[in-house]
């Protein structure tokens, strides 16, 4: 532990990728049961064909982004099933997308 209160755990990574089930053992000994994923389109896109991820909150920022259209998740083969409860919020230029991939509590 450092001083700052910040703790960095390794794990070990499977096929060059990282290792979802070894971090949720780690967090899941560590009774962490929500976990929020800041990152970019390819652990976003491990995570969610990983099936681990059960709620969306997407930024966009067009000032940000660009022309670049940076996607928000790239995986092979990413089936995502039909979002529910979508909520969206504009802020000035930016939008926001909130939606659920399924129901934690009825898993």
């Amino acid at each position: 532990m450092l001083k700052e209160g910040v703790e960095v755990v390794r794990a070990k990574a499977r096929a060059n990728r990282i290792n979802w089930d070894e971090v949720l053992t780690e967090l899941g000994r560590r009774d962490i049961l929500s976990v929020l994923l800041e990152a970019g389109p390819t652990m976003n896109g491990s995570a969610l064909a990983a099936g681990i991820v059960h709620k969306l909150f997407l930024f966009y920022a067009p000032k940000i982004s660009g022309e670049s259209r940076v996607p928000f998740a790239t995986a092979p083969k990413l089936n995502l099933p039909l979002l529910q409860g979508v909520r969206t919020q504009q802020f000035g230029p930016d939008l926001s997308i909130e939606a659920y991939l399924r129901d934690a509590y009825k898993e």
